[in-house]
C-alpha cells in the first residue's frame, strides 16, 4: 500500500526535524504551484508500506490569512491525506493545540506528536499522553525529534492509523457553548440541504461563523448559497450580541476553553518555579545595547571562519580543476571540441566550483544559528533598523546570506510571510556584495590603489549596504507602497543542534547551488566560450612576429653592446691594479663595475620582457577585437565611454553577467595571460595599468561592478522567487541604471574636482 502523509504544525515546533527524521535524505525541495512558498516532500518505507510525506508550511491556524495558511488548508481539504501528523511543542501546549482543534474539525485521521519532550521535562511538565489522546480523538506520541527518540513508535502509529487499526483514532467534535452550537446546527442544516456531498459540514459551519472570506465565497456558489449566508449573518449577529464580542473571537475563546480543560486533565506541573534558561540567555543576547554588538561579533566570526577555512579546500579544488584541464588538453588533439570542453565547460564551471567550500561552510554555520534558535533573535535585534526601509527584522536574515551568495539569499526570502516583503527583499538583495565580486575588487584595487586597497574594498561593501537601504526606501514609497505586515516574532527555546540535522540543512541548500552550476552557469560559460572562439580565422594588419623578432634583435644587440662595454671597462680598470684577473675579481673596483653591469642588464631584460608582453597584449587585443565578443564590446564602447571604460571593460562586464568571478578571467584572456588567472596575477595588473584605464575609471568600474545587473544565476533566482518576468526585468533595468548613474557620477565629479589625478 502507498499512503500520503501531511505534516502540520506551528512554526518552530520542530516540524522540519521530524520530517527529516522520517524521510532522511530522500527529500525533494521545490515551490508549491503558483506561489513562492517552499514545498518539501519526502518518502519512507515501513513494514513494506510506502509513505509519501508532505511537510506543510508552518502555520498557527487555518484561517487563510497568509499564503502558508492557504496552502496548508487547501492541501488538507482538497488532497485529503491519509494521515495528518500534527507536530506539537510539548513545552508550549496551549498555543500549539489551537491548530490541533482546527485539524480535528477537518475530520482527517491524525497522529499528534509531542515533540521536545526533553524541554517539557526541564520545565517540570508531566504529560499523560494516553489521557490527552482520549480527549483529542487521536494517538499522542511523545518524541525528542533532534535525538530520534520515539520516531520508530511514531512510524508504527502512523501505519496503524493509515490502516484504520488504531483504537485511539476516532472522530470527535470540539464542543462550543450551547448558544453557538444552536447556531451551528441551523447553518449545518442548510449546508446539508445544499446537496454538496463532498463538503465538510461541521468545518464549513464553524468557518462561516468566523466570517472566513474564502469559505463565504465557496458557499455563495452552492445551491441555496445566499440563504446559507443570510442565516450565517443572523447567527453571527446573535452570537456577537449575546457574548459582547466579534464572532471570530468568540469561537477562538471557545477553542482555548476546550484546550485548557483538556490540559487540566492530563498535565501536571512538578516544578512551578523551574528555571527558563532560554530567557536567561536572551537577557544577554537580545539586550537593547549588547544585542547588536554581539550579533556583529558572531557575523564577523562566521565570515572569518567561512573564508579562512574555506580557502584551504578552495586551493584543492582549483588545483584539481587546473589538473583536469591540463590532462584533457594533453589527451585530446587541438580542436574546437577540445577548446569547448576545456575552456568552455570545465573552465567556466570550475571557476564557480572553486567557491563551493565557502558556500557550504557558510550554509553550515547559518544552519547552526537556525537550529540553535539564535537566528530568530537576529530578526528581533534588527527589527527597528529594518523598519526604516519598510521591512521587519526577519528580512535581515536573507540579506546576511547575500554577503555569501545572492542566489541562496534570494531563495531565503521564503521565510517572509508577506509577498510584498518577499519581493522587496528580493529586489534589494543583489546590492549586498557577494563573495563573487571580491576577486574583482582585489584585482582592480590592487592594480590602481595598492596603498589603500583595503579601504577601497571596504567602501564597496558599505556602498552596497547604502544602495540596498536607499533602494528599499524608494521601492516602499513607490512600486511596493506600505509597511510590512504586522510582525509577531516567536523566540523558540535554545536547543543543541544535531550533526545529522545540520548536514541535511546544509546539503539541502548547497545542492540547489550545485544545480545552478550544472545548468545556468554551464550554459553561460559555453556561450562566452563561443563568443570568444569564433570566428576562428582573423586577419591582423600588423605583423607581430616580425615586430617580436625586431625587438629580440634590438635586445640582443643592446645586450651585446652592454657586455662589450663592461668587458672594456674591466680591462681598463684591471690595468690600474696591475694584477692577475683572478686576484682582480676579488677587488672592490671589479665588484663595483660588476654591480653596475648586473643592474643595467636586469633593467634591459625587464624592458625587453615588457616590450614583448606589450606586443602580446596588443596582438591578443587585436585578435579578440575581431572575435564576436570583441565586436560586441565595440558596439557597447560608446555607451560605456562616459564612464571612462574602453571596449575591454565592456567585454568584462558582459561576461560578468554570467558570474562576477568571470570578470577576472576575462581580463586574463584579454591581456594575453590565459584564463587560469587569479586576482594577484601581475600580468593582469600590468595589463590593466597599461590599457589606458585611469585610477578614476578604475573606481568607477568597481562601483559599476558592485551595482550592475546581478549574475545569471541570481536573475534566475529572482524570476523563480517573484514568479513573474516583470519584477525580474525591473530588477535588471533598475540595477543597471543605478550602476550607470553612480559610476558616471564618480567619473564626472572626479574629473571636475580632479580626484585621483
Amino acid at each position: 500500500m502507498r499512503y500520503n502523509i501531511a505534516i502540520a504544525g506551528n512554526p518552530n515546533c520542530g516540524k522540519t526535524t521530524i520530517f527529516n527524521a522520517l524521510t532522511g535524505a530522500r527529500q525533494h525541495v521545490g515551490n508549491w504551484p503558483g506561489v513562492t512558498v517552499e514545498r518539501k516532500s519526502g518518502k519512507y518505507t515501513q513494514a513494506e508500506h510506502k509513505f509519501d510525506v508532505i511537510d506543510l508550511p508552518g502555520t498557527y491556524s487555518l484561517a487563510a490569512f497568509s499564503a502558508e495558511e492557504t496552502i496548508a488548508r487547501q492541501y488538507l481539504i482538497n488532497d485529503k491525506p491519509d494521515v495528518v501528523v500534527n507536530i506539537v511543542d510539548a513545552s508550549n501546549l496551549e498555543r500549539n493545540l489551537f491548530l490541533t482543534t482546527q485539524l480535528i474539525e477537518l475530520g482527517r485521521p491524525m497522529v499528534i506528536v509531542l515533540n521536545m519532550m526533553d524541554m517539557a521535562t526541564e520545565k517540570g511538565l508531566e504529560i499523560d499522553a494516553d489521557t490527552l489522546a482520549t480527549l483529542l480523538g487521536a494517538p499522542v506520541i511523545p518524541v525528542v525529534g533532534r535525538s530520534g527518540a520515539g520516531i520508530d513508535l511514531l512510524k508504527e502509529k502512523i501505519l496503524r492509523v493509515a490502516r484504520e487499526l488504531s483504537l485511539k483514532s476516532r472522530p470527535i467534535d470540539i464542543t462550543y457553548p450551547r448558544d453557538i452550537e444552536a447556531e451551528l446546527e441551523q447553518v449545518s442544516a442548510l449546508l446539508t440541504a445544499s446537496g454538496d456531498e463532498n463538503r465538510l459540514v461541521r468545518w464549513t459551519s464553524v468557518k462561516l461563523l468566523e466570517s472566513d472570506k474564502q469559505t463565504r465565497d465557496e458557499v455563495r456558489a452552492l445551491k441555496g448559497g445566499e440563504a446559507i449566508l443570510e442565516q450565517t449573518a443572523r447567527s453571527i449577529e446573535h452570537i456577537e450580541r449575546l457574548f459582547k464580542d466579534v464572532g471570530r473571537a468568540v469561537i477562538s475563546h471557545a477553542r482555548y476553553g476546550f484546550i485548557q480543560g483538556a490540559l487540566r486533565e492530563c498535565v501536571v506541573e512538578t516544578l512551578p518555579d523551574a528555571v527558563d534558561y532560554s530567557r536567561r540567555v536572551d537577557r544577554l543576547l537580545t539586550n537593547r545595547w549588547l544585542g547588536l554588538p554581539i550579533f556583529a561579533l558572531f557575523m564577523w566570526l562566521m565570515f572569518k571562519v567561512t573564508f579562512d577555512l574555506g580557502s584551504i579546500p578552495m586551493g584543492w579544488i582549483d588545483s584539481g580543476v587546473v589538473f583536469l584541464m591540463n590532462v584533457i588538453s594533453a589527451a585530446l588533439p587541438q580542436s574546437m571540441f577540445a577548446s569547448l570542453l576545456v575552456d568552455g565547460a570545465i573552465g567556466g564551471v570550475g571557476a564557480i566550483a572553486v567557491f563551493l567550500p565557502n558556500i557550504f561552510m557558510l550554509f553550515f554555520i547559518i544552519a547552526i544559528l537556525e537550529d540553535t534558535g539564535y537566528m530568530a533573535r537576529v530578526a528581533f535585534i534588527m527589527d527597528r533598523i529594518m523598519h526604516n526601509i519598510g521591512l521587519h527584522g526577519k528580512a535581515f536574515i536573507p540579506m546576511i546570506m547575500g554577503f555569501g551568495c545572492n542566489v541562496p539569499a534570494i531563495m531565503g526570502t521564503r521565510i517572509l510571510e508577506s509577498r510584498r516583503d518577499r519581493i522587496l527583499t528580493v529586489l534589494i538583495n543583489p546590492f549586498m556584495s557577494c563573495s563573487a565580486r571580491l576577486p574583482v575588487y582585489v584585482l582592480v584595487a590592487g592594480a590602481f590603489f595598492p596603498e589603500n586597497a583595503a579601504t577601497v574594498i571596504f567602501s564597496m561593501y558599505i556602498l552596497g549596504i547604502v544602495a540596498a537601504i536607499g533602494s528599499g526606501k524608494l521601492f516602499s514609497k513607490t512600486i511596493l507602497k506600505g509597511m510590512s505586515k504586522p510582525f509577531v516574532l516567536e523566540l523558540p527555546p535554545y536547543q543543541r543542534p544535531t550533526l545529522r540535522s545540520l548536514v541535511l540543512h546544509t546539503w539541502e541548500r548547497g545542492f540547489l547551488f550545485i544545480q545552478k552550476m550544472g545548468t545556468v552557469i554551464l550554459v553561460g560559460s559555453v556561450l562566452i566560450w563561443a563568443l570568444g572562439y569564433f570566428p576562428t580565422q582573423v586577419d591582423l594588419e600588423r605583423d607581430y612576429s616580425a615586430e617580436r623578432a625586431q625587438v629580440n634583435q634590438v635586445y640582443d644587440q643592446d645586450l651585446s653592446d652592454l657586455t662589450a662595454k663592461f668587458k672594456s671597462s674591466v680591462q681598463a680598470s684591471k690595468s690600474v691594479y696591475h694584477s692577475e684577473m683572478v686576484e682582480y675579481k676579488a677587488s672592490s673596483g671589479y665588484q663595483e663595475l660588476n654591480d653596475q653591469y648586473q643592474t643595467l642588464r636586469t633593467s634591459l631584460s625587464e624592458a625587453h620582457t615588457n616590450q614583448l608582453y606589450s606586443l602580446r597584449q596588443q596582438e591578443v587585443g587585436d585578435i579578440t577585437e575581431q572575435k564576436w565578443i570583441g565586436r560586441i564590446g565595440k558596439v557597447f564602447e560608446p555607451i560605456v565611454a562616459p564612464l571612462g571604460f574602453s571596449w575591454r571593460e565592456s567585454v568584462a562586464l558582459i561576461t560578468g553577467f554570467v558570474a562576477k568571478e568571470i570578470v577576472v578571467s576575462t581580463f586574463g584572456v584579454l591581456f594575453g595571460v590565459g584564463a587560469n588567472v587569479d586576482e594577484g596575477n601581475l600580468g593582469v595588473i600590468s595589463g590593466l595599468r597599461s590599457s589606458g584605464m585611469t585610477p578614476l575609471a578604475a573606481l568607477s568600474f568597481l562601483v559599476f561592478t558592485l551595482l550592475y545587473t546581478p549574475c545569471l544565476a541570481t536573475v534566475a533566482a529572482i524570476k523563480r522567487e517573484t514568479g513573474t518576468w516583470s519584477y525580474t526585468l525591473f530588477s535588471i533595468g533598475y540595477s543597471l541604471g543605478l550602476a550607470y548613474l553612480l559610476a558616471f557620477g564618480v567619473q564626472y565629479f572626479g574629473g571636475i574636482f580632479n580626484w585621483l589625478s
